[in-house]
């Protein structure tokens, strides 16, 4: 009994932080529902994913369809209004700022800034809809949300990966 405690605590990566599993699972949640969601839409129609399967390839999220994503309306403004389509990218931003600019003290806190930006999808998939009426009546408005799902799915992944040492599920 031991001997399994031992195992299930030990990390996935020698030398890499090892994150509470509570929170590890949260995330990785996070990232399996963006990609179950992603792939969703492509088998519905909404984008067309270059290679929608091969998780290993550098395609994996590169749309075909539509090309760009529509993030602005026809007068230019951000189509992404909602709180938390805004708190979600302000999420993104501060951990993709981390990534690229790295504190020469290595004070970030990946577990934590992985898990707020996965709290952070939550709710905006709680609150912002892709399907029904958001589809059928503002499709650009759903690809745009598309759009910071993959985003979002992509940050994660390398947090989990480089950051924390562990998987990132396509799916759970």
């Amino acid at each position: 009994m031991r001997e399994m405690r031992e195992i299930n605590n030990q990390c996935p990566m020698p030398n890499a932080p090892c994150p509470m599993p509570n929170a590890l699972f949260s995330v990785q949640y996070a990232h399996a529902r963006c990609c179950s969601l992603v792939l969703l839409a492509h088998r519905e129609g909404l984008i067309q994913l270059r290679e929608p399967l091969a998780d290993s390839s550098p395609n994996f999220w590169s749309v075909i369809s539509p090309n760009p994503i529509p993030w602005l309306n026809c007068d230019g403004k951000l189509r992404l209004n909602h709180p938390d389509e805004r708190r979600l990218i302000r999420e993104l931003v501060g951990v993709v700022d981390n990534i690229e600019c790295p504190d020469v003290r290595g004070s970030v806190k990946w577990e934590k800034a992985a898990l707020n930006l996965s709290q952070a999808f939550e709710n905006f998939w709680c609150n912002c809809r892709i399907w029904g009426e958001v589809k059928i009546m503002s499709p650009e408005l759903a690809q745009a949300r598309l759009g910071l799902l993959m985003a979002t799915g992509s940050v994660l992944k390398f947090v989990l990966e480089e950051n924390l040492g562990s998987f990132a599920p396509l799916e759970l």
